[in-house]
C-alpha cells in the first residue's frame, strides 16, 4: 500500500494533493459525527506530510491543510456584506440562527457594530451560520470554554 502511494506521489503529486485533501475531508466529516476526535486528525496529517518529506515529495500543504478560520470568515462576510472591522465587535451572543417551522437552521441574524451608533442588523446564509459554529465547536474541542460573550477572533491574525 505505501510503495503505490508512494509511486503514485511521485508520478503525480497533484493525485496525492487531491487524496489528501478528500480523506481529510472525510476524518472531519467523522469527528462531526463523533466517531473520532477532532484532535486526531492533524495526527494523520503530520505523518502524511513527513512521509512525503522523507520521499522527496514536495506537494501544496497551505491547500491542503487551510487555516480553519478562512471559510467562516469568507462566507459570513460575503453573505452578510459585513465589512473587516466589524470581527471586532462580534461575539457569539451576536449570532441568532433563524428557524423553520420544521425546526431546521435556514440562516442567522447578525448584530453588526453592537453597542456602538452603527449597529445595525444583517443576515447570514445557513452554510455561513454552520461554518461559524462549527468553529466556535471546533474551538470548544480544544477546552475553551464557549459563551455568548466568546469572541469570534481574539488574535486578528488576518490583519497586515
Amino acid at each position: 500500500m505505501l510503495y503505490y502511494f508512494l509511486r503514485n506521489a511521485k508520478q503525480n503529486p497533484e493525485w496525492v494533493q487531491n487524496n489528501l485533501i478528500q480523506f481529510i475531508s472525510y476524518q472531519n466529516d467523522r469527528a462531526k459525527r463523533g466517531e473520532i476526535s477532532v484532535s486526531t486528525i492533524p495526527n494523520y496529517y503530520r505523518a502524511t506530510k513527513l512521509f512525503c518529506e522523507m520521499n522527496d515529495i514536495d506537494l501544496g500543504w497551505k491547500k491542503i491543510a487551510p487555516d480553519r478560520r478562512i471559510k467562516p470568515i469568507v462566507y459570513s462576510m460575503v453573505s452578510s456584506g459585513i465589512r473587516i472591522g466589524a470581527w471586532d465587535y462580534l461575539q457569539w451572543k451576536h449570532v441568532s440562527p433563524m428557524i423553520n417551522a420544521e425546526g431546521d437552521i435556514v440562516a442567522a441574524r447578525l448584530l453588526v457594530y453592537a453597542g456602538e451608533a452603527e449597529e445595525y442588523y444583517s443576515f447570514i446564509t445557513q452554510e455561513a451560520y454552520n461554518s461559524l459554529k462549527d468553529w466556535m465547536d471546533f474551538r470548544s474541542s480544544y477546552g475553551e470554554n464557549i459563551s455568548g460573550e466568546s469572541w469570534f477572533y481574539q488574535y486578528h491574525v488576518w490583519r497586515i
